[in-house]
């Protein structure tokens, strides 16, 4: 499969589905929330969680500049997160860390979805591109390791 690009939240939508369901052991996002994503979506929750469930070491790492939203606007993730935290793990960029201008997500180690503007719509989605998913899996990464805070699907009470 080409590359595809896309200028709408439908077709990024769409492109994100497709990238979801070439994922077998990985997936990745990086982003400033993750509404753009609609991770809440009924549809890509079902995916996820049938990801989740099929076990076999398989990873979802999210990763975001801005969380304050995350338990309103995405409580099936809140979910998700509750009852696979062994599986989904959710971080949140430090304050003082240089973050990248561009959004990614990404599928094993191969496929990639990029916008090169985290405040922009389009972007274009590669299903089998290893050499940029190496380059954005290297960003992520350095990125995951100084993400200090972890979002939690229960909150901690006295």
């Amino acid at each position: 499969m080409n590359a595809l690009t896309f200028d709408t939240p439908a077709e990024g939508r769409a492109a994100f589905d497709t990238l979801l369901a070439g994922a077998h052991r990985l997936i990745r996002l990086y982003d400033r929330e993750p509404l753009p994503w609609a991770l809440d979506d009924t549809d890509r929750h079902a995916v996820l969680r049938a990801f989740c469930a099929a076990g076999g070491g398989r990873r979802i790492e999210c990763l975001f500049d801005d969380t304050r939203h995350l338990t309103r606007d995405c409580p099936r993730l809140m979910r998700l997160l509750r009852d696979f935290g062994h599986v989904l793990e959710i971080r949140q960029t430090e304050a003082d860390t240089p973050l990248p201008d561009e959004a990614f997500a990404l599928a094993d180690r191969h496929g990639i979805l990029l916008r090169a503007d985290k405040a922009a719509l389009h972007g274009i989605m590669h299903p089998d591109d290893p050499g940029r998913a190496t380059r954005l899996h290297q960003t992520f990464e350095a990125l995951w390791q100084r993400a200090a805070v972890r979002i939690s699907a229960t909150p901690l009470g006295l």
